[in-house]
C-alpha cells in the first residue's frame, strides 16, 4: 500500500461526503460508529469474505461490505418515517446512477459501489431515535 493511499473506509467516506448530493448531511459522518444523537452518520464494515473470484495469476476480484447507518428522529409520526425511508430510497437511487456513471471511489482497481438492500430500521431506541442501515459493496480487481 503507498504510505499516503487513503484506506478503503476514508476513501468510502470522502467518496459519500463528496460525490453524494446528499452530502450535506453527511457533515458529521463517523467510521465504525454511531452516535446516540439524531441526526448522525456511520460507515461500518460488515464481516463478509474479501475474495469474491480468485483468478489463477494470483489476483482476485474482491468485495468491501460495509453499512451506511444512520441515527433518526423516529416515533409514532407516518410522516417522520417515512421521511426517514425516502432518505434512503433517494440515496440508493444516486448512488446506482453514480455507479452507471462510473463516479466512484479513489480506490485501486475499483468495478463498481452498490446497495444491496433497501435503507430499514435496524434498532430502535427509548430516547425517540432509530438506527437505520442500508448494506453497501464495493467490488475491485486485486493484482498478483
Amino acid at each position: 500500500m503507498e504510505e499516503n493511499k487513503p484506506t478503503m473506509i476514508e476513501a468510502i467516506r470522502t467518496y459519500l461526503m463528496s460525490q453524494v448530493t446528499l452530502a450535506s448531511d453527511f457533515s458529521n459522518m463517523l467510521a465504525d460508529f454511531l452516535g446516540k444523537e439524531a441526526v448522525s452518520y456511520s460507515i461500518e464494515p460488515v464481516p463478509v469474505e474479501p475474495i469474491l473470484k480468485p483468478y489463477t495469476d494470483g489476483g482476485y476480484l474482491g468485495q468491501y461490505q460495509f453499512y451506511l447507518g444512520s441515527r433518526e428522529y423516529y416515533d409514532d409520526s407516518v410522516v417522520q418515517n417515512i421521511s426517514n425511508l425516502d432518505f434512503y430510497d433517494k440515496f440508493r437511487a444516486e448512488i446506482e446512477e453514480n455507479n452507471k456513471r462510473h463516479i466512484l471511489p479513489n480506490i485501486d482497481g475499483i468495478q463498481s459501489i452498490e446497495c444491496l438492500s433497501h435503507g430499514a430500521i435496524q434498532a430502535d431506541e427509548q430516547n425517540g431515535t432509530a438506527k437505520y442501515v442500508i448494506q453497501m459493496r464495493i467490488t475491485y480487481e486485486k493484482e498478483a
